[in-house]
């Protein structure tokens, strides 16, 4: 992400969510972390489901449906590419994003305090 206003903190931004770049105002990013967070709710709930009900059993108690269970346990929370596996992918991501909204957050806040102190000092 890269903010409007700051481009040394898109630069940040950049490293901690990957080689996307999204420019955001200032006014946005209480708005976009509620999203992300939101996001991050329904996604945790849905890869709680998949740990716990998706996968399957042999249903016939024989050898096919004993490869079948295999396979489909594979595809869905077992194997490296599963269905699993990209949902924890994407999860790690918002993550980031959401983190890394944080962190933006937190530094325009330091520059807001910074540029009213040096304005009183100046008497403003």
């Amino acid at each position: 992400m890269r903010t409007s206003s700051n481009p040394s903190l898109g630069t940040a931004l950049n490293e901690l969510t990957g080689s996307a770049t999204l420019k955001v105002d200032r006014e946005a990013i209480p708005h976009l972390r509620k999203v992300f967070n939101s996001a991050l709710t329904k996604l945790d709930q849905q890869i709680e489901i998949a740990m716990t009900g998706i996968r399957v059993s042999p249903w016939a108690g024989d050898p096919v449906s004993a490869g079948a269970a295999t396979q489909l346990n594979d595809h869905s929370v077992d194997g490296t590419d599963s269905a699993l596996n990209a949902l924890r992918a994407y999860q790690q991501r918002l993550k980031s994003a959401s983190d890394a909204l944080t962190q933006v957050a937190e530094q325009y806040q330091v520059v807001e305090s910074d540029n009213t102190s040096s304005f009183s000092a100046l008497g403003g």
